[in-house]
């Protein structure tokens, strides 16, 4: 255990090692959100609210939307990079589990973006976009669990996604195709409230609303107190589902392993 939290920091001091992709990260962020206030704003008009959602409610979910984006940010590109330099083999023959390591490494990203990037941008949304609080102490509670089950239904999914390096030389239209579809039918860009019932019903069979949707919904008070662990149990269904996924993946890709470039 003591190895993995070893790899944690040691991710969480390489990326600290860049301040100015630190303070160019929350800027970032702060942009987005302000970009993306703008355009709801010229969508409403003067109205106070479209399809029965308030102005200031979309604000908030907005506001949520990119700070959860902000933490949810992983090295995509990790393991490819191992195993086309080949380094994936010696990892191999160390004693670690390498799924164990590639998750440490991602937790030390997290950390860092938690406490060198959320804070401070949540503490400017709040001054600046006065977003709501939460609907209640409990429901802020629930939504950090929400968020970290959101977290790990992502982290397994891309996980997925990575171990296709096996297969193919370069990752970069898998991932691509998986962002955008994380995007769009997670509800990050475009709340499932203004998408069409049968859009919103085939969501709900997939993983993706459990990532950004249903966090920010037990935020806002718009999931009923009795049915939250319901919804927290299913993510945490799609967590453990897309885990065995990626477990029975990558003991298929050991037995196709071929390292490229020495």
């Amino acid at each position: 255990m003591r190895a993995y939290v070893e790899f944690a920091k040691k991710a969480f001091q390489n990326n600290i090692t860049y301040r100015a992709d630190y303070v160019a990260g929350v800027i970032n962020a702060i942009v987005m959100i302000f970009v993306n206030i703008c355009i709801w704003k010229a969508i409403y008009e003067d109205e106070q609210s479209v399809d029965g959602v308030q102005f200031k409610i979309l604000i908030t979910y907005v506001v949520l939307s990119f700070l959860m984006q902000c933490i949810y940010g992983m090295d995509e590109y990790h393991i490819e990079y191992k195993v086309r330099s080949g380094s994936i083999g010696l990892d191999l023959l160390k004693p670690i589990n390498f799924s164990a390591y590639v998750f440490s490494y991602n937790l030390g990203i997290l950390v860092f973006r938690i406490v060198m990037q959320l804070i401070p941008a949540l503490i400017v949304s709040i001054v600046l976009f006065k977003m709501y609080p939460p609907f209640s102490l409990s429901m802020a509670a629930c939504f950090v669990l929400s968020t970290i089950l959101g977290y790990l239904v992502l982290y397994n999914l891309n996980f997925i996604v990575w171990i296709s390096s096996f297969w193919f030389y370069w990752t970069f239209s898998l991932v691509t195709i998986k962002d955008a579809a994380v995007m769009i039918l997670s509800g990050a860009l475009l709340p499932l409230w203004f998408m069409p019932q049968f859009l919103v019903d085939f969501i709900n069979l997939t993983p993706f609303a459990s990532i950004y949707y249903v966090p920010i919904t037990i935020y806002l008070g718009q999931v009923p107190m009795e049915e939250i662990a319901m919804v927290m149990v299913k993510q945490l269904i799609w967590a453990l589902g897309l885990f065995l996924a990626g477990k029975v993946l990558w003991r298929i890709a050991l037995k196709k392993l071929v390292v490229q470039g020495g």
